[in-house]
């Protein structure tokens, strides 16, 4: 279950919709703005990727 830190839910929910539900399909734990900046990398990878 993704889990996001009140600390860095104001940025987190700056984000577009669709941004937003991916991570959160992802069940990621975001408690730092680092675990936000590692998981939108991740993301770019993944995106990156695909033919």
């Amino acid at each position: 279950m993704a889990y996001v830190d009140p600390a860095i839910r104001p940025q987190f929910d700056s984000m577009p919709p669709h941004l937003r539900e991916h991570i959160l399909r992802m069940g990621v734990r975001l408690e730092t703005m680092s675990d936000l900046m590692g998981c939108l990398e991740r993301i770019i990878v993944e995106q990156s990727d695909k033919p």
